[in-house]
């Protein structure tokens, strides 16, 4: 049987990482064999949606159960519709939690174990967040237009909710806010500093800003990249598409801002495309009603 572990290292005998979607890698190992294969987890520094692509990069490497930490939400959904058995509160020396597994110790989960976005933090105060990715330069209380579809995907339709997201006001490139693809990057000024880049957060320049957009929009492409070797190997059999729960939906249309293959329309309710659907995950991490989930194709 093929598995998966969270991985800090890439060998059987380093830790048990407890994160899922922003784990350092995944190591699947065979467990008739113990032959294990490390996995760089290209979705690292996502701002949002690391969970659901995590999870569809096991469903591509045909791997039956996951064995790790902690689970948010969106993650164990996207696992569970592909089939995945979940095993969380993994922790130790890989080696030793392949043997447990063997053994018959560790149990399926029902559910998530954590808040969504506990990888980065925010899911648990008690919980350092995760410095893989660099914090976003602070808003300005100002309104400005975001930018539009963008390198992640990111719908822009201007003026946010709230506060705005991302650098300045508004959705932009990558999704906004944290979610899709990566962090939004309004294009509009902030009232504060007029500047679409403001000043990072303790005394940081345009320039510290400028490196940490583009370290996300690497990271991006990276995503980007290996799904396309994937589509074009043949891999991804047990795709998933996006599927509408129509009682939850209230036809917000944030779903549309964010697909990046314009596989939404939104009338009464929101209506996917499956033709064009990749199963990104950017429209499940977005919507506030939780109506949408990914399913099998």
């Amino acid at each position: 049987m093929k598995i998966a572990i969270t991985a800090k290292g890439t060998t059987l005998d380093d830790q048990v990482d407890p994160r899922f979607g922003r784990c350092a890698c995944f190591l699947i190992v065979d467990t008739d064999t113990l032959n294990a294969e490390a996995v760089e987890n290209p979705n690292v520094a996502l701002g949002g949606g690391a969970g659901i692509q995590s999870a569809q990069l096991m469903a591509e490497r045909d791997v039956k159960v996951v064995l790790t930490g902690n689970c948010g939400p969106n993650a164990y959904q996207t696992l569970h519709a592909a089939e995945i058995q979940v095993m969380i509160g993994v922790s130790g020396r890989i080696r030793d939690v392949v043997e447990q597994f063997k053994s018959g110790t560790l149990a399926s989960a029902q559910g998530p174990n954590v808040a969504s976005h506990f990888g980065t933090g925010a899911g648990n105060p008690t919980e350092p967040a995760d410095f893989s990715q660099p914090a976003p330069p602070p808003m300005g209380p100002g309104t400005a237009m975001g930018m539009g579809r963008g390198m992640g995907g990111g719908g822009g339709r201007g003026m946010g909710r709230g506060m705005g997201r991302g650098m300045g006001m508004g959705r932009g490139m990558g999704g906004g806010g944290g979610r899709g693809m990566g962090r939004g990057m309004g294009m509009g000024p902030a009232a504060s500093s007029g500047n679409p880049f403001p000043p990072a957060a303790g005394g940081g320049s345009e320039l510290d800003a400028l490196k940490a957009e583009a370290q996300n929009l690497e990271a991006q492409l990276q995503a980007i990249q290996q799904r396309i070797g994937q589509v074009e190997s043949g891999a991804g059999q047990r795709r998933l598409v996006a599927a509408v729960d129509p009682e939850k939906c209230t036809a917000c249309a944030l779903c549309a801002n964010v697909c990046p293959e314009s596989a939404i329309a939104v009338e009464t309710t929101a209506q996917i495309d499956s033709r064009k659907c990749t199963g990104c995950g950017q429209c499940v991490a977005e919507c506030p009603q939780d109506a949408l989930v990914l399913k099998k194709a």
